[in-house]
C-alpha cells in the first residue's frame, strides 16, 4: 500500500484500506446543439441528454482483527476480511506513527444529469425582388422558425452505504484505535438543465414589403430534480470476551469504540512553594479520565510518559497508567503521578531568569509499537523561575571623577514560603558585589564599605512575598582615569532544599564608564555626542581627527548628563549648535535601566532635529546603519508639526503659497504647511498623485507629505518637509578598540560641516596641501590629507545638488532658472558666498577651476533636444545660470576671468580628464569603492511621502509615542543623576559665554 492517501477530514495517512464501496453512477451525457435552417428553413431541434445512473450501493464487509508478532517483535494488525464477492481474503499491516486503517463501505455517488441540446436557430428568409419601370417588386420571405431545446435529465441517487462488522478479541481491544470505518450514504448527483429553443430567423427584404420574422423555438420541458443521497450504512464491533467456567463463551456487541478524554490535572512543585526552579521535581497528578466512547476501553492498562523537552528530564521507566476496562461514561482518577526534573538555565546572567514552556504528557500503546493515542494528550503552560530574584537595579552608566555613586536593587522572595538561615526551609540566601579585579582602590575606585572591592552580605530572613531593598556605595577618586570602563558583578546565591549546597541564581552586570565632564565653546565648530558604552579609543582617535582640521569641538556624554538637557539651566545643550557639525556615536546602549536598549538619535526630538538640520545643521552617525536611526531619521526628515494648514482652492494656489510663506527662507524653525481644496474628481491616491507630481516638477530639492484632511476627504493637505539639502549621515567606523579613523571617516566628517565652514578650514590650510595625492600613495589623517579631503567632499555636495536638481526633469521644466536658482541650489550659493571678495592667488585660482570643472561637467548637455533645440530644457537652463555666476565670479577676482571661463568650458567637455567624484575619493584617499556604497549613507529618505489615512493616522501615534518615552526616559534619568549621584554632575561655561 503506498503512502499516499490521506483520510478524510485528517492529517494523517492511512496506511492499509479495505474497500466494499459502490461504484459511482455516470453522469448523462450533453444533447446536442441543432443545425442552423437554410434560407427561409427552420432550424432543426436540440437533442435530448442521456439519463445519469445511479450510484451503486457498497456491500456489506466483515473483518476480524488479530496481532501477529514476528522475530522484530514489531506488532503488525492482520485483518481476515469477507469481500463482497464472498472470497475471503487476509491483510496485513505494520502500523507507523500515527498511520490508521480504513474500512471502507460507502455508497457511490450519482451521476450529474445531462445537459439538453439547444435549437437551431431559423434561417434568414429569402429577399423579393426589387421593383423598376418594367417589372413589379415581390415581398421578401419570412423566416424559419427556430428548432425547439432538447430536454436535461435528471441526477442519479446516490447509494446507501453498507454494514461493517468488526470482530477482535478482549484481549486485543487496543487494535480498534487506528481502526477507522466510512459507512457514508453516496452523494446524489447534480441535475442537468433543459435546452434553449433557437430563435426565429429574420425576414427577407423585398420590393413589396419585408417577409414575417420566425417563430423562436420552444426550450425542452423536462421536469429536473438532483439525485437524492444514499442512506448511510453503519457498523458494529464484536468483542470475543474471555471463556469462563462460569459464563462459557461470550460476545459483547457495540456500535462505537471507545474514546479517553482527559478531563483535568495538576501540576505541582516538589518544593511546595508556588514556584518551578530549576534543580527541583515537578510533578503531575490527579489524572482525570473519562471514556466518552460507546464501548469499555480496553483490558490492559495503558502507560502515561511525560515528553521530554529543551527543560525538561524524565525518567526512564516511571509511568502512571489508566486502568482497564473503563465503562461508557465512565470517570476514574490515576493514582500514580508523574514527575519531570526541571533542568537548570545554561547561564543565570542578566535579568532574573523567567522562561514560559510547556509540559506534556501522553499514553502510549505497548503492545502495539508505542503508538501514542491521538485522543488523549495533556499539555499545560509553565513558568519556570527561581523563588529569589533581583528587581529594579538603579545606578548611574557613567559618572565624573571626584563622585560618590550609589548603586540601589531591590531582592524579592516570590515564593510561599520563606527564605533565610532562619527560616523553616533553612534555604541560605545572600549575594556578593564585586568590582573587576584591575580595579586599583587608591587611583579608581573605592567602596565606601568593603574591602579589596568585594562585598559579600547573607539574608537571614526573607518572608513570602516580602522585598528587600539594598544600596553600595562608590566612591571615585578625583584622580580615576576619563573614559575607563568599569564592571561590577552582583552575584546572587540560593541554597537547594535539604542540601548545604547553593546555586548561582543571577549575575548582573554593573558596567560604568568614568566621563570628562561638558566644556562649553561659543566658537566650536563640531559637538561630538558619546556615550556611556564610546570607548577611549574611540573618543581619543575622534579628537584627534578634529584637532588636524585645526577647529574647536565639544563633547557632550548623553549618558552622563541623562540627555541634551544642561544641568544650569534645563535647556537642551543641542540650541548653541545651529549650522555646525553634529557628530553621533550611533552604537546602542542602556539607558539608566530603562526597557531596551537607546541610541543617541532617540534623545533629540525630532521636531528639534528638523529645526537644526533645517538651520543648516549636518548631522553625522559614526556606526552601522540601525533600525532605531533610520526611524528617527524619518520622523525628522517627515515631521508631524507645524503650523495649521492655509487652504488654497487650485494646484497653482498652493505652490504661489508655499513659496509666498517662506518655504525657501533658509533656518525656518516651523515647517509650513499649505492645503488645496480639491475637485471630488477621482480617488485621493489618484489627486495626491497628481499633487506630488507638480511639487516635485516645482521644488525638486524639497520633500513633502501628502495626506488626506481627516475631516474632509476632498482636502488632500501638503506639508513641507525638510529639503534634500539639509544632510543627515552615517559613515560606519572603526571597532570599538581602534586608535585611529581611516579617510574615509575623515571625508565623511569635514562633510558634516556646513560648506561655508569647509572653506574656512581649507583657506586655513596651506598650499601644498591641495596638491592631488597620486594613486598607490598612503597617508594618515594628517595636514596633507584634510585639505584633499575637504575638497573632495564639496566636489561631492555640489555635483549630488545638482544631479537631483535635474534628476528626471519634465519638458518643459517649467522653472525659471535665472529667478529661482537661488531658492534650489543652496549649497552652491553657500559655497560662492564663502570666498572673500578679494583677487584670488595661483593656488586658490587653481583650486576653484578644479572645484568649477567639475561643476560644468555635471551639467554637461547630451543628446539632441539639449544640444541643438536647448529650449525648455532643465539642465540646458541651469547651465546658463552656472555659467553666468561662474563669470561673474571669476571676473571680479581675477585679471583674466573671461579666458578662465572659455578654459572650464573645454576643460569640463572633456571626458578623459574627468573621473567620478568617486573614483577620486577612491584614488586620493585610499578608500576601496566598494566601501562607499556600504559604509557611507549620504540620505535618508530621498523622496517625498504620499500617505492615506491610515498612514497619516499611524505616523502621528509613533510621532506621540516617541515623545511620550523620550519624557519616560528623561524623567527616569534625572531621578537616578539627583538620588543616587553626589554631586550632580555639572558642565562648565567660561564666563564670556
Amino acid at each position: 500500500m503506498e503512502r499516499k492517501n490521506y483520510y478524510p477530514g485528517t492529517d494523517s495517512l492511512y496506511h492499509g484500506l479495505v474497500d466494499a464501496s459502490g461504484i459511482d453512477g455516470g453522469h448523462g451525457s450533453s444533447g446536442m446543439t441543432g443545425m442552423p435552417g437554410g434560407s427561409g428553413a427552420p432550424g432543426s431541434p436540440g437533442t435530448n441528454a442521456t439519463q445519469a445512473t445511479h450510484g451503486g450501493n457498497a456491500r456489506e464487509m466483515k473483518v476480524k482483527l488479530s496481532r501477529r508478532i514476528y522475530h522484530d517483535a514489531a506488532a503488525r494488525i492482520e485483518a481476515h476480511c469477507l469481500t463482497p464477492s464472498n472470497t475471503p481474503s487476509r491483510q496485513e499491516w505494520l502500523l507507523q506513527a500515527q498511520d490508521m486503517i480504513l474500512l471502507q463501505a460507502k455508497g457511490g455517488d450519482g451521476g450529474n444529469g445531462g445537459h439538453g441540446g439547444n435549437g437551431g436557430d431559423g434561417g434568414r428568409g429569402m429577399d423579393g425582388v426589387s421593383s423598376n419601370e418594367y417589372q413589379s417588386g415581390t415581398r421578401g420571405g419570412s423566416g424559419g422558425a427556430g428548432g425547439n431545446g432538447g430536454n436535461g435529465t435528471s441526477g442519479g441517487n446516490g447509494g446507501s452505504g453498507a454494514y461493517i462488522e468488526i470482530e477482535v478479541e478482549e484481549d486485543d481491544m487496543d487494535l480498534l484505535i487506528p481502526i477507522h470505518w466510512d459507512v457514508r450514504g453516496g452523494i446524489g448527483g447534480n441535475a442537468g438543465t433543459n435546452g434553449f429553443g433557437g430563435r426565429g430567423g429574420r425576414p427577407g427584404h423585398g420590393g413589396k414589403g419585408s417577409g414575417s420574422h420566425g417563430i423562436d423555438g420552444a426550450d425542452g420541458n423536462a421536469i429536473l430534480i438532483a439525485g437524492q443521497h444514499g442512506q448511510p450504512g453503519n457498523a458494529r464491533i464484536q468483542v470475543h470476551m474471555k471463556s469462563t467456567r462460569e459464563l462459557g463463551a461470550r460476545h459483547n456487541f457495540y456500535t462505537s469504540r471507545y474514546f479517553f478524554t482527559l478531563v483535568d490535572f495538576d501540576i505541582v512543585d516538589e518544593n511546595e512553594d508556588g514556584i518551578f526552579e530549576p534543580g527541583e521535581h515537578i510533578y503531575i497528578q490527579n489524572i482525570r479520565i473519562q471514556n466518552t466512547g460507546g464501548m469499555p476501553t480496553p483490558s490492559q492498562a495503558i502507560p502515561i510518559h511525560v515528553v521530554a523537552s529543551a527543560w525538561f528530564e524524565v525518567y526512564e521507566g516511571e509511568t502512571a497508567f489508566i486502568p482497564p476496562s473503563i465503562p461508557e461514561w465512565g470517570v476514574v482518577t490515576i493514582k500514580d503521578r508523574l514527575r519531570a526534573r526541571i533542568k537548570y538555565p545554561p547561564e543565570p546572567w542578566g535579568r532574573a531568569f523567567r522562561e514560559t514552556t510547556q509540559i506534556e504528557f501522553h499514553a502510549a500503546l505497548p503492545n502495539l509499537n508505542g503508538r501514542i493515542i491521538r485522543d488523549f494528550s495533556g499539555k499545560r503552560d509553565v513558568v519556570l523561575s527561581y523563588p529569589i530574584s533581583v528587581e529594579s537595579i538603579r545606578w548611574a552608566n557613567s559618572v565624573l571623577p571626584n563622585t560618590k555613586m550609589s548603586m540601589v536593587w531591590v531582592i524579592t522572595n516570590k515564593s510561599t514560603r520563606a527564605l533565610g538561615r532562619s527560616s523553616e526551609q533553612a534555604r541560605n540566601v545572600e549575594y556578593i558585589f564585586r568590582g573587576n579585579r584591575d580595579l586599583s582602590t587608591e587611583t579608581d575606585l573605592t567602596m565606601t564599605n568593603g574591602t579589596n572591592l568585594e562585598r559579600m552580605v547573607e539574608i537571614d530572613y526573607l518572608a513570602p512575598g516580602d522585598t528587600r531593598t539594598y544600596t553600595q556605595e562608590v566612591v571615585v577618586h578625583s584622580s580615576a582615569e576619563t573614559y575607563k570602563h568599569h564592571n561590577f558583578d552582583l552575584v546572587l546565591y540560593l541554597g537547594r532544599p535539604r542540601s548545604t549546597q547553593r546555586d548561582v541564581v543571577q549575575v548582573g552586570n554593573l558596567r560604568v564608564q568614568i566621563a570628562s565632564p561638558f566644556v562649553y565653546q561659543p566658537t566650536a565648530s563640531f559637538l561630538l555626542i558619546v556615550n556611556c558604552e564610546t570607548t577611549k579609543q574611540q573618543i581619543v582617535a575622534q579628537h584627534q581627527l578634529f584637532s588636524s582640521l585645526n577647529v574647536v569641538y565639544d563633547t557632550w556624554n548623553v549618558s552622563l548628563y541623562g540627555g541634551f538637557n544642561r544641568p544650569t539651566d534645563g535647556l537642551n545643550v543641542l540650541n548653541n549648535y545651529f549650522g555646525k557639525g553634529l557628530v553621533l556615536f550611533g552604537e546602542d546602549f542602556d539607558f539608566f535601566q530603562q526597557n531596551g536598549t537607546r541610541n543617541a538619535a532617540d534623545m533629540i526630538p525630532p521636531d528639534l532635529g528638523f529645526t537644526l538640520a533645517n538651520h543648516g545643521t549636518n548631522i553625522l552617525f559614526i556606526g552601522k546603519p540601525s533600525p532605531s536611526i533610520d526611524a528617527w531619521a524619518k520622523a525628522v526628515t517627515f515631521p508631524q508639526f507645524g503650523v495649521d494648514p492655509l487652504p488654497f482652492k487650485t494646484k497653482k494656489e498652493v505652490v504661489v503659497g508655499l513659496r509666498a510663506a517662506g518655504l525657501h527662507n533658509q533656518g525656518a524653525s516651523v515647517p509650513i504647511s499649505a492645503s488645496r481644496l480639491s475637485r471630488t474628481k477621482g480617488n485621493f491616491e489618484k489627486r495626491a498623485a497628481k499633487t506630488s507630481k507638480l511639487l516635485k516638477t516645482k521644488f525638486p530639492l524639497e520633500r513633502f507629505q501628502i495626506y488626506p484632511s481627516l475631516q474632509d476627504v476632498n482636502v488632500v493637505i501638503v506639508r513641507q518637509s525638510l529639503p534634500v539639502a539639509n544632510r543627515l549621515m552615517i559613515c560606519s567606523g572603526p571597532s570599538h578598540n581602534a586608535d585611529a579613523f581611516d579617510s574615509l571617516h575623515l571625508i565623511a566628517v569635514v562633510s558634516s560641516l556646513p560648506i561655508a565652514m569647509r572653506m574656512q578650514v581649507l583657506f586655513a590650510m596651506t598650499a601644498p596641501g591641495l596638491m592631488v595625492m597620486k594613486a598607490g600613495e598612503t597617508s594618515s589623517v594628517t595636514d596633507l590629507l584634510v585639505p584633499q579631503a575637504i575638497k573632495l567632499s564639496i566636489i561631492h555636495e555640489l555635483e549630488l545638488e545638482i544631479a537631483r536638481y535635474h534628476y528626471k526633469a519634465p519638458w518643459p521644466h517649467r522653472i525659471e532658472t535665472a529667478n529661482t536658482a537661488n531658492f534650489h541650489l543652496k549649497s552652491f550659493h553657500a559655497f560662492i558666498g564663502a570666498w572673500p571678495w578679494e583677487p584670488l592667488d595661483q593656488d586658490r585660482t587653481n583650486l576653484i577651476m578644479e572645484i568649477f570643472a567639475h561643476i560644468l561637467r555635471a551639467v554637461k548637455l547630451s543628446g539632441f533636444g539639449e544640444i541643438v533645440i536647448r529650449f525648455g530644457f532643465r539642465k540646458t537652463n541651469m547651465r546658463n545660470y552656472l555659467l553666468a555666476k561662474i563669470k561673474d565670479f571669476l571676473t571680479a577676482r581675477t585679471p583674466n576671468g573671461l579666458e578662465l571661463v572659455k578654459q572650464l568650458t573645454v576643460q569640463a567637455g572633456d571626458d578623459k580628464r574627468f573621473v567620478k567624484i568617486a573614483d577620486k575619493i577612491t584614488t586620493a584617499l585610499q578608500v576601496p569603492a566598494a566601501d562607499l556604497a556600504t559604509r557611507w549613507v549620504d540620505s535618508f529618505h530621498e523622496e517625498s511621502k504620499v500617505l492615506n489615512a491610515e498612514e497619516y493616522t499611524a505616523s502621528q501615534a509613533q510621532f506621540t509615542s516617541r515623545a511620550n518615552r523620550l519624557n519616560t526616559d528623561n524623567g527616569a534619568a534625572q531621578y537616578i543623576l539627583r538620588e543616587l549621584v553626589n554631586p550632580y554632575p555639572g558642565i562648565i561655561i567660561p564666563p564670556s559665554s
